[in-house]
């Protein structure tokens, strides 16, 4: 079994150091799978070998769990169970574990817990299959189960805070309040300098329904320890169900310590998030003339929020102080095109063109490069050089769908070429199907009406996109479908939920995503007007 352990242990190393070594997304990626392959390369050679080498097999099982390849997992553990002698009680015992871990995530509950028992049965004594027995327990609503288990788990370790974070869910899920919130108090009692007891509490604070507290909480855990990503992203991910909550609670923060800069920038990324731009603003403004942080990135989201609300001239201002500090910075150079573009009372198509092409020599293939300068050419009607540039980047990035909708929006409308259009609009389909997929635009490029009213509603009922963007590429949508009515109904929902993009809704007319026929509906201007906050800067 040590060879079996090196074995994981070499690669949870590997893996670590992924990052490190790699300097981007892809290149982490690739790195990733050349170091699975030549793995399992071994492991497929030893078993070829040796087909009842049950302790290599249960290193291949790993390593498959750990790429999210279950079912493979899952067929080899089933064998390295199989031959594995009964001796071996230790390889038993991981065994078990691991392909507990794998029912788990197939959700068969049952055998599960069987495994887990049998794990029980060999070491009764080591907290990590008695914490598993809980927290399965807990999810299968066995709550007296659970409470023993952890109880147990206290036994062994009077400070296990884990365990006593356990207790307090069940007793949340029991009604006992009051014990639940005793059990979070003692955690952080005894770990006060520890983020996760206080994330914990949170958790229990929000299953209680007590939202704001639960907010203060996750940012007291930003402010203790060293690591503050976890909560960091535990209270942007809390912004997107219980927005006004966390708002609310930052404000606190900020009241008791106005020179802390972290707040101001926490509270401007969780509205930026949501597309409140004026909120956004507010804060970034903020930092700026308090220079909490002075780096291209506030700069930059500075320019966002003007030109979302309008403010061209000054987004103008700010992004090319973001590019005075990062002038290779793709995503500022795309923002520059687009606030030049909108300059003044005509189009500016040259001078966006050139900071395209300022762009274009730091990335032939970027995505944001290239669907800029397809819209740009779109916009003066110059279908071959549009095409050229959409055809570079889906040789690049095939499983694009906002360049796959583009172009066949292009092919359809511009080109007359119906059938290239279809075959984009039907590749689209196999390239997810959240909000950002766009698979609802293709669905009715496609003629299948119900299917992408379903999927606009389906996604806007899984909160797939935070705030009200949802609403506003499902308005899109249905004014696309002929159905203005409810397209002006999803409009007034993103603009409810604080949607701030003056420029989307009153300006934009790029293809394709847009609301140019939603303002054409009588109700139009009277919706618009009773969210005008939404489009200013807040005080």
């Amino acid at each position: 079994m040590t060879n079996i352990k090196f074995l994981i242990l070499a690669l949870a190393l590997l893996a670590g150091g992924w990052n490190v070594m790699a300097q981007s997304a892809d290149e982490d990626a690739m790195l990733k799978k050349k170091i699975n392959d030549a793995v399992m390369q071994v492991y497929n050679k030893q078993l070829q070998a040796e087909p009842g080498d049950y302790a290599t097999r249960f290193a291949r099982a790993y390593q498959y769990f750990n790429n999210d390849g279950v079912d493979e997992a899952l067929a080899d553990i089933n064998q390295a169970i199989k031959d594995c002698p009964e001796k071996e009680r230790e390889v038993l015992y991981d065994a078990y574990l691991l392909r507990a871990k794998i029912y788990d995530q197939k959700g068969e509950y049952d055998l599960e817990y069987e495994d887990l028992k049998a794990a029980f049965q060999i070491n009764s004594t080591n907290p990590n299959v008695v914490d598993m027995i809980a927290k399965l327990a807990l999810k299968k609503g066995d709550y007296k189960t659970a409470e023993t288990n952890f109880n147990a788990i206290l036994r062994m370790s009077p400070q296990n805070y884990d365990a006593l974070y356990g207790l307090a869910r069940v007793a949340a899920k029991t009604n006992d309040y009051q014990k639940a919130q005793e059990y979070c108090d003692r955690a952080v009692k005894l770990f006060p300098t520890e983020p996760q007891v206080y994330i914990n509490r949170a958790h229990v604070f929000m299953m209680l329904g007590q939202y704001k507290v639960a907010a203060q909480d996750l940012i007291l855990a930003m402010s203790v320890g060293e690591d503050e990503s976890k909560a960091v992203s535990a209270i942007i991910n809390m912004s997107d169900e219980h927005y006004d909550d966390v708002m609310n609670a930052l404000q606190n923060s900020i009241d008791n310590a106005p020179s802390v800069g972290t707040f101001y920038y926490l509270r401007y990324s969780i509205a930026m998030r949501h597309l409140h731009y004026g909120q956004a603003l507010r804060d970034i403004k903020k930092i700026i003339s308090k220079n909490f942080y002075d780096d291209a990135s506030i700069y930059q989201d500075a320019a966002k929020c003007q030109f979302e609300m309008g403010l061209f001239d000054m987004a103008l201002v700010n992004i090319d102080k973001a590019l005075s500090k990062d002038a290779s910075d793709i995503a500022s150079l795309v923002l520059k095109a687009r606030i030049v573009e909108h300059q003044g009372a005509g189009k500016n198509f040259d001078a966006a063109l050139g900071v395209i092409t300022r762009a274009s020599r730091i990335s032939a293939t970027d995505p944001a490069i290239l669907l800029a300068k397809a819209r740009i050419y779109l916009a003066q009607r110059k279908q071959p050089e549009a095409l050229e540039a959409l055809n570079t980047l889906l040789a690049a990035h095939p499983t694009n769908n906002e360049a796959l909708l583009l172009r066949g929006w292009l092919y359809k409308y511009r080109m007359r070429d119906a059938e290239s259009a279809l075959a984009d609009f039907g590749m689209m389909l196999n390239n997810g199907s959240d909000m950002a997929s766009l698979k609802g635009f293709a669905l009715h490029e496609l003629g299948r009406e119900e299917e992408a009213r379903k999927w606009a509603q389906d996604n806007i009922m899984s909160n797939s996109l935070p705030g009200g963007e949802a609403y506003a590429v499902a308005a899109a949508l249905l004014s696309d479908i002929g159905d203005n009515d409810q397209a002006l109904k999803y409009l007034e929902s993103a603009l409810a939920n604080g949607y701030g993009s003056l420029y989307e809704v009153t300006m934009s007319e790029e293809p394709y995503v847009n609301l140019k026929l939603v303002r054409r509906h009588p109700d139009f201007n009277i919706t618009i007007e009773r969210y005008t906050e939404n489009f200013i800067e807040k005080e």
